[in-house]
């Protein structure tokens, strides 16, 4: 696995974008100590599979929950009644 230092990076940025796309793992070390790693995008963003698998899990959970007497205004409006404001 190579390693490009900051500077070398600045120079090289687009041809090390090209081999990140490649597949090749490309670190980017500062004072010599590995920091950063190229990766491509596509292959940490989410699918929309993904997405709505979560969305349903969120639903069901959304929906186990226990259902509250009293949300938001009419608690309010209880408030202010017991407080005559």
């Amino acid at each position: 696995m190579p390693h490009y230092s900051v500077a070398t990076t600045k120079d090289k940025l687009s041809s090390l974008i090209d081999k990140a796309l490649a597949g090749e793992e490309v670190v980017i070390t500062r004072h010599g100590k590995p920091t950063v790693v190229l990766h491509v995008v596509s292959d940490l963003a989410p699918t929309h599979s993904d997405a709505r698998a979560a969305t349903t899990r969120l639903r069901a959970r959304l929906a186990s929950l226990p259902q509250t007497a009293n949300q938001g205004r009419p608690l309010m409006e209880q408030v202010k009644e017991a407080y005559k404001f």
